[in-house]
């Protein structure tokens, strides 16, 4: 029974750290962005398609390690002596691929590939970010701001 208990404990904390993964916000940035300059472009958006963003390198390293981390955890409280190194050994590599998975999918989302023409010029920029919860998706026409610099780039549509 206390070893069920504990395989579902971990089961319970290997999703929950996905469930707080970050989600694509106007009101939130990264420490790396701080004292950053950008440089600001006015246009029009006159091409924009979704696109699915895949999960990042760390997204899927860490789904990994907590596999492992599960799986061998769960391995080691079956069987006793030699079988109980082999059972850890075993689950943990079964872990790892399975929080690999796990990591690649929970760390896919939406985005959208947007093409804007520079107000005033023929210059075309295109650029590639996540559908802001608070935007929504970007249709053709919508006029705003290039920002690009530093810590990356987005489309802002006027008013944001």
């Amino acid at each position: 029974m206390k070893k069920t208990y504990i395989i579902a404990l971990l089961t319970a904390g290997l999703f929950g750290l996905y469930s707080c993964s970050d989600v694509a916000s106007l009101n939130a940035t990264s420490a790396d962005s701080l004292g950053t300059v950008a440089q600001v472009i006015p246009g029009t958006v006159v091409s924009a398609r979704t696109v699915q963003v895949s999960a990042s390198a760390s997204d899927k390293n860490l789904g990994m390690g907590l596999g492992t981390a599960l799986g061998a955890g769960a391995g080691s409280l079956l069987g006793s002596g030699k079988g109980q190194i082999v059972s850890a050994v075993g689950f943990g590599v079964v872990g790892a691929l399975a929080g690999r998975g796990v990591g690649a999918s929970a760390g896919k989302t939406q985005g959208q590939e947007l093409v804007v023409k520079a107000d005033g010029d023929k210059q075309q920029y295109r650029v590639i970010q996540p559908i802001y919860s608070q935007i929504g998706a970007i249709p053709v026409g919508t006029h705003g701001n290039l920002q690009y610099g530093g810590s990356g780039s987005k489309f802002l549509p006027d008013g944001f």
